[in-house]
């Protein structure tokens, strides 16, 4: 495996693995969240403890060249947690555009019931006052990502070895648009046949992203599929593990 430069015609791949953070007390009430930084909760902290014993109990943990996370609280505590836990020795590094989607305050901290019919409209097709639409969340993620992916590709011309993992934590609708987004526009037959599932606290999810040479313009996406998520929200039952 080789890393840095690669010349045109040569594919340089990177494995990212999405981590969303753990629960929060607006999680817990159903409370759309946004932008709006809210802590992990206790079962939030114990979910992030329990991932992280996972990724390590797995042997995943120890292929992450680095850890990114979202600067809000909620996503940069829980990556601290795996840090800490699976001894990585990485420094977090926080980045703004791995946030959440921005909903505008007149939306961020109501349940999704409690919105008028003009909110709900808005979130679903368009920009929420105050706030930012799909498309422009997406944009920021897919760039943030691909940056991140280039810095750490490396070429792999042998199918037997594995490209560097690095590990991103984030939020639901963020990750959830940006894995549909991979599945959409991925070259792999395999990966257009997964569905993208529903995004659970501290699941982690699997990307491939590949450049042509030294170029971080030409990107191609593959969903590899689930990694590991806890059973369910309150941890208790184990884990369900990705093929």
């Amino acid at each position: 495996m080789e890393s840095g430069l690669s010349p045109p015609g040569r594919k340089c791949k990177c494995v990212v693995h999405l981590l969303r953070h753990g629960e929060t007390a607006w999680n817990s009430k159903k409370k759309l969240q946004g932008q709006t930084d809210i802590p992990l909760n206790e079962n939030g902290l114990t979910q992030a403890q329990a991932i992280a014993r996972l990724l390590v109990q797995h042997s995943i943990a120890c292929k992450y060249a680095a850890v990114f996370s979202s600067d809000l609280a909620r996503a940069s505590n829980t990556a601290k947690v795996v840090v800490d836990i699976a001894n990585t020795k990485h420094k977090v590094q926080a980045d703004a555009r791995l946030r959440e989607r921005a909903m505008g305050s007149h939306v961020e901290g109501k349940t999704w019931a409690s919105l008028t019919h003009e909110q709900k409209h808005a979130l679903r097709t368009g920009t929420p006052e105050g706030g930012e639409s799909s498309q422009q969340m997406l944009e920021r993620m897919v760039q943030a990502v691909a940056e991140i992916a280039h810095k750490h590709a490396a070429v792999t011309d042998n199918d037997d070895i594995s490209p560097p993992h690095i590990l991103v934590v984030s939020h639901g609708g963020a990750m959830g648009t940006l894995l549909e987004y991979a599945n959409m526009n991925s070259s792999s037959s395999s990966s257009s046949s997964k569905t993208v599932p529903h995004i659970r606290n501290c699941g982690v999810y699997s990307l491939t992203v590949a450049f042509d040479g030294d170029s971080v313009d030409t990107v191609e996406w593959t969903y590899d599929g689930i990694v590991v998520e806890l059973d369910n929200t309150s941890t208790k039952g184990g884990e369900r593990v990705g093929g």
